[in-house]
């Protein structure tokens, strides 16, 4: 591992946390044994995005004891963006922003590894691996397939699409892009693809830190068929939102169709054979394909899947209407 530059920098690290109490203390006790850049300052922010602030307790319990500065916020406004840009607007007086999710668990030389793939690179941003980790008690399909994976590059590689849940971010190069988490993706997922994509539009630079590594314990809420289908669902969705964001003309949604066809066409013609060769793994791959063309097709016409809608926005909508 290589060791970090002497320069001093204030960071920020952001949790944005909903009703997870057991992680969220988890996350905490990894994140108290990280090592930090040498001569930085490190503070540590909870995000409680619940309508009641659930984990002040919890949080300020912890904080007691804990070897860096710790602070608590109730962000009442609900939604994936929201709580995200309020941790940009909270880290608008510190070098660096590095936001982690409250499901995963930083390796000890995490943030040790953002900053110093930033130093190499002086990119704007930095994202790490985020390895999934499916449990043995999960069912044998499950672990047999690669469901859960995201894209991993060699050190240093500049890259176009990044996500929230395992980065860093230069507060002065975001400042001067003038971009945030857009409010429209708040409960659809896929506003931090949109964010690193309009980094890049605006000619920010994107770079991978492959040692930055956050790893994320599948829980059995995710072990079922239901929920690998919806997100590879809300994968094609958002991704055909995120193309159509910037470019609406019907070339690029052309593109996207054909993709979506495509997959839709290959899910089904393997759907037999993968069934016959590999079991339910085999089926649920196919099935994946389908679903992922699907919402690729379900987003070029408008639809938008609210895959974090919470029943109490939906009651405050209908009460509203």
């Amino acid at each position: 591992m290589s060791e970090a530059k002497p320069d001093s920098h204030s960071i920020l690290i952001a949790i944005p946390t909903f009703r997870r109490p057991d992680m969220l203390s988890r996350l905490l006790q990894s994140i108290a044994r990280i090592w930090i850049p040498h001569g930085s300052v490190v503070e540590v922010l909870v995000m409680d995005n619940d309508s009641t602030p659930q984990a002040r307790a919890l949080v300020l319990g912890i904080a007691e004891t804990f070897p860096l500065r710790l602070s608590y916020a109730h962000v009442t406004d609900p939604g994936l963006s929201s709580v995200r840009n309020f941790g940009l607007n909270r880290a608008r007086d510190f070098d660096f922003l590095a936001m982690i999710d409250d499901d995963e668990i930083p390796q000890r030389q995490w943030l040790l590894e953002l900053i110093n793939v930033q130093d190499a690179t002086g990119a704007d941003a930095v994202v790490g691996p985020v390895p999934r980790i499916v449990p043995d008690s999960a069912p044998g399909w499950l672990r047999r397939a690669r469901f859960f994976d995201s894209p991993t590059y060699p050190d240093r590689t500049l890259v176009r699409d990044g996500y929230s849940g395992n980065c860093l971010l230069r507060i002065r190069s975001i400042q001067r892009l003038g971009i945030t988490f857009d409010s429209a993706f708040n409960f659809a997922g896929g506003e931090d693809l949109l964010f690193f994509r309009e980094l890049a539009q605006r000619g920010g630079a994107l770079a991978f830190a492959a040692g930055a590594v956050a790893e994320e314990t599948v829980g059995a809420d995710r072990g079922t068929v239901s929920y690998v289908l919806k997100l590879h669902f809300r994968r094609g969705n958002t991704l055909s939102r995120c193309d159509l964001y910037f470019d609406k003309g019907w070339a690029t949604a052309a593109t996207r169709a054909l993709k979506g066809v495509g997959l839709v066409a290959r899910g089904c013609v393997r759907l037999l054979p993968y069934s016959f060769l590999q079991g339910r793994t085999g089926s649920v791959t196919s099935l994946c394909e389908v679903a992922r063309g699907f919402g690729e097709l379900c987003g070029i016409f408008g639809y938008t899947y609210q895959a974090y809608a919470r029943r109490e926005t939906a009651r405050a909508s209908h009460a509203g209407a």
